[in-house]
């Protein structure tokens, strides 16, 4: 960004950018690119009068694009591309395994499941239990199954169950 503002005429612009830049650098430790981008910042330095007066004279693209090196930077970019690795040390990575929780029976989900919009997991059993009989997310009421009618959770269903249960209990 700092060659482009350069293009513009905006030196002080151009300068922010690469002080930026190498204080960025220079905070994630990757200092081969901090150093790059000191080089820019003394090379931009040096030229500081020479862009001066290209302000000063109006000078076309073709110049203003010149001295600022931007034709080496897009050829450089497309022969090769720019990989910039950083050392990862020990400390600072950490590797964890999640565990996926069904909502309904609060087992673990291993294998299949259903995944809402609103986030919540479903192992496969009770995904499809629950297409069966409500095809409704518990957390957001959202169809599981969209080609499946959505039947709410009634209390009147709740009834009905005990009801068959008290009858199954007599007999």
């Amino acid at each position: 960004q700092a060659k482009l503002s350069l293009l513009t005429f905006n030196i002080k612009e151009a300068r922010r950018f690469l002080i930026q830049a190498q204080q960025i650098a220079e905070r994630f430790e990757i200092s081969q690119l901090a150093i790059i981008i000191s080089e820019e910042n003394e090379d931009l330095l040096k030229k500081l009068d020479s862009w001066e007066n290209l302000k000063e004279i109006e000078a076309p693209m073709a110049d203003r694009i010149e001295l600022a090196r931007l034709d080496e930077l897009i050829e450089a970019m497309t022969h090769k591309r720019i990989v910039i690795t950083s050392q990862v040390l020990e400390e600072r990575v950490a590797i964890t395994k999640e565990k996926k929780i069904c909502l309904v029976c609060k087992g673990e989900v291993l294998k299949f499941s259903y995944i809402c919009e609103c986030g919540a997991i479903y192992c496969n059993n009770c995904a499809r239990a629950l297409t069966n009989l409500e095809n409704v997310c518990w957390a957001c009421e959202i169809s599981i199954d969209p080609l499946k009618p959505v039947k709410p959770y009634t209390e009147k269903g709740e009834e009905n169950i005990n009801k068959t249960k008290k009858g199954n209990k007599k007999k």
